[in-house]
């Protein structure tokens, strides 16, 4: 994370304080995590990877295949930036000083026999091993873990990022590393709906009445709901496949330059737990409900 990437998510937690309630002391805990991220780069910055060959990159994307792009990360930088997150959360919400304690502990046991490059999966597997070993809820895991995937992906890609032909992508998983997305917005200038990769940040363009993960276009089948007093985020379902995601509504709010899409999906986990609540899972695969929280409403 730059400088300027720091800045934005400081501005959108601003706006989000503004437009939902309730997220008053959530955005301090979020902005801690977004400096450590900040500030972990600046001292440990990664090289982005050379870009992928423009033509090769556009003929892929013609025959509705993704680059796929999901390189390997180094351990250590992985494991420092998680840690380097412990320490922000601890010192915004001290309440978890023994589960933070008990992360570094695990975090530094992994660190004796784990080589030296890591892949996502291997990385999402050590997420559930914290979860079962440690005091680390799933909500908490699954955000220190994406931010931190998202913080190396997004500049390790930009290269290739800025030279992939996304207006000519139409499938719902991401055309540059592959992954599904878990939220998009509805544009402000036209409605269109716009999908936006956790992983890596790429945006793309989605036929609206189509589902990203089972290309179900059965308008009997597809539908939305929002929650009384927050229109300004909808949950997408299918019940076909019996997935969600979620689409922020940018028209009902002004946003110049730009909207950080990530901070409204930490804003509207409540949305998430409705739609866990009534059946669907999370398409994305990133489970930001604590299991014992759907099944509280279940019993």
């Amino acid at each position: 994370m730059n400088k300027l990437q720091y800045e934005k998510c400081l501005e959108e937690i601003t706006r989000c304080t503004r437009l939902y309630e309730n997220f008053g002391d959530a955005s301090t805990f979020i902005s801690a995590v977004c400096k450590a991220a900040y500030e972990y780069f600046k001292e440990n910055p990664v090289s982005p990877l050379p870009a992928y060959d423009k033509d090769e990159a556009e003929k892929l994307i013609r025959v509705g295949k993704s680059l796929s792009l999901t390189p390997n990360l180094k351990t250590k930088e992985a494991v420092g930036l998680l840690q380097s997150f412990g320490r922000a959360i601890n010192e915004a919400n001290p309440k978890l000083k023994g589960t933070v304690k008990q992360i570094n502990d695990y975090l530094e046991q992994f660190l004796l026999d784990a080589p030296e490059n890591v892949s996502k999966e291997e990385l999402f597997s050590l997420r559930d091993s914290l979860i079962k070993e440690t005091e680390l809820e799933e909500d908490l895991a699954t955000f220190l873990f994406s931010f931190m995937l998202f913080s190396f992906y997004r500049q390790y890609l930009q290269p290739t990022a800025e030279v992939l032909r996304t207006d000519l992508w139409e499938g719902g998983d991401c055309p540059l590393c592959g992954v599904k997305p878990h939220f998009g917005q509805l544009r402000p200038e036209d409605g269109a709906k716009e999908l936006e990769c956790w992983l890596c940040g790429t945006k793309w363009l989605h036929t609206r009445i189509k589902c990203p993960y089972c290309d179900n276009t059965d308008v009997e089948k597809l539908g939305y709901f929002t929650v009384e007093d927050n229109e300004k985020v909808r949950v997408n379902y299918c019940q076909k496949c019996c997935q969600y995601y979620k689409l922020i509504d940018a028209r009902k709010f002004h946003a110049d330059g730009g909207i950080v899409l990530a901070i409204h999906n930490l804003v509207s986990l409540t949305h998430d737990l409705l739609a866990r609540r009534e059946g669907f899972t999370p398409g994305s695969g990133l489970e930001w409900v604590n299991e014992d929280e759907i099944t509280d409403a279940q019993d």
